[in-house]
């Protein structure tokens, strides 16, 4: 086999599916640094690994196993026909209740997945775009109530996705379903039930993609894609789906942003808001009431209100408790089945460092337990409490649980919003830990680049 053009694809293809190595491990194979090797899997058809690189790279090809050349095909293969748009077809009839087509995927080796929930609705979104405009002979494709929950479900692959992996690399393809969601909203006919069904999806899927946003650091990108969620869950009548997003939107208005200011006062009208649609319905989980209240300690956090965030955090607890008792996760919606103790309590700890309180931030976040946190959620806990320990001076210890930060984000993990808690673990760690600030750096580097 022959590579004409190493880019990314065939990189990660080599090292990854291959041989199976680490970066690290590559680097030791190929006699490069572990920095060049994160540079060549970020390369381009445009600008693809060239000269001497190229070179190792196609002796380590000439050198893999029957087996080995095997896999490294599969994945190139797989690539491809991920990436590839297929044949787009409007429906043969207006009785259809689906629309039978495809969309490329244009994300990455890392980012790709055979997931079938996946491919389900890129048959939906396919021919978002060849509605007619301006042309009223034309009959318009038809959307179903099949194509809504396809709909849905794709936006409940991209938050179970960005447990494990961030929202940095999903944000691309979240925001892009959005506007051809929208698209199809505006220029397909439906059916009553239908288009309440799919504005509810679009709805969930903004409301995701606002999440993802927020994790990237893209917050004015967060802001209009919640805008166009609470838009949405209004016309769908849906209450719970609005509560969903004030408790999304809430969290967004008490982060800073360098230049950008908290507004704690707009996450407390956003957690009453949801509280007053909460109680409007008979069987509302404790849950939401939990993490409603997570939301208000956030936000006395911010403002310096001691004594509102220890009432807020204690009705957080409060409700939890009552759920575990009296409450199934099961019987709960999948968005909020992730409120458990350990989040609480992430939340209390975040509260307390807003509150200048780092000591006891620090010992909040030591007694996080992580084993059953997702690979995301464990790396926030760990990068907030290295940012408590570097505050109290504890540097060395905020060094080393920082690190191990910094090697999920060079793996799995891909969140600006993690990367940029790190930002005081940095300053302190200048002149005393290189390792820590060289991949800090290159992280960064590859935040600005990318």
């Amino acid at each position: 086999m022959i590579v004409s053009k190493w880019t990314k694809v065939e990189v990660r293809a080599l090292r990854s599916a291959a041989l199976r190595l680490t970066q690290e491990q590559f680097a030791e194979r190929t006699g490069f640094q572990v920095a060049t090797i994160r540079k060549w899997e970020r390369a381009t058809a445009d600008k693809p690994v060239r000269n001497d690189s190229a070179s190792a790279l196609d002796t380590e090809l000439a050198r893999l196993t029957d087996e080995q050349r095997a896999r490294f095909r599969a994945e190139i293969n797989d690539v491809r026909e991920a990436a590839t748009s297929l044949i787009r077809r409007l429906p043969t009839s207006a009785a259809d209740d689906s629309l039978d087509r495809d969309m490329s995927d244009q994300r990455g080796a890392a980012e790709i997945e055979v997931d079938v929930k996946r491919r389900e609705f890129g048959i939906l979104m396919g021919a978002a775009f060849l509605a007619p405009a301006g042309d009223t002979d034309t009959v318009p494709p038809r959307i179903g109530v099949a194509d809504a929950r396809r709909l849905n479900d794709f936006a409940a692959y991209l938050g179970r996705r960005e447990q494990d992996i961030g929202g940095a690399s999903l944000v691309e393809t979240a925001v892009q379903a959005l506007e051809t969601a929208k698209h199809l909203l505006d220029t397909c006919a439906f059916s009553v039930e239908a288009g309440r069904e799919f504005i509810r999806a679009t709805s969930e899927l903004a409301t995701i993609a606002g999440w993802l946003a927020y994790d990237s650091d893209l917050y004015p990108l967060a802001r209009r894609c919640y805008a166009d969620a609470f838009s949405l869950a209004n016309q769908a009548g849906d209450d719970p789906l609005t509560v969903h997003v004030c408790m999304n939107a809430a969290l967004l208005a008490v982060s800073r942003l360098r230049n950008e200011e908290a507004n704690p006062h707009r996450a407390l009208n956003l957690a009453g808001r949801a509280r007053q649609l909460a109680r409007g319905h008979a069987h509302e989980p404790s849950r939401i009431h939990a993490l409603i209240a997570t939301r208000e300690a956030q936000a006395y956090g911010v403002l310096g209100d001691r004594a509102a965030y220890r009432k807020a955090i204690a009705t957080a607890w409060r409700e939890f408790d009552f759920a575990v008792d009296h409450e199934s996760r099961e019987d709960c919606p999948p968005w909020l089945r992730f409120v458990n103790a350990t989040e609480i309590r992430y939340h209390e700890a975040r509260a307390h460092g807003r509150l200048g309180e780092h000591a006891k931030s620090a010992d909040l976040f030591d007694g996080l337990a992580l084993e059953h946190a997702g690979a995301r959620n464990s790396a926030s806990y760990r990068a907030g409490s290295a940012t408590a320990l570097a505050k109290i001076g504890d540097v060395q210890t905020a060094v080393d649980q920082g690190i191990s930060v910094l090697a999920d984000l060079e793996g799995a993990v891909s969140s600006t919003r993690i990367l940029r808690r790190l930002e005081s673990v940095r300053a302190a760690a200048e002149g005393r830990s290189e390792e820590f600030t060289t991949r800090f750096d290159e992280l960064a580097e590859r935040v600005v680049t990318a």
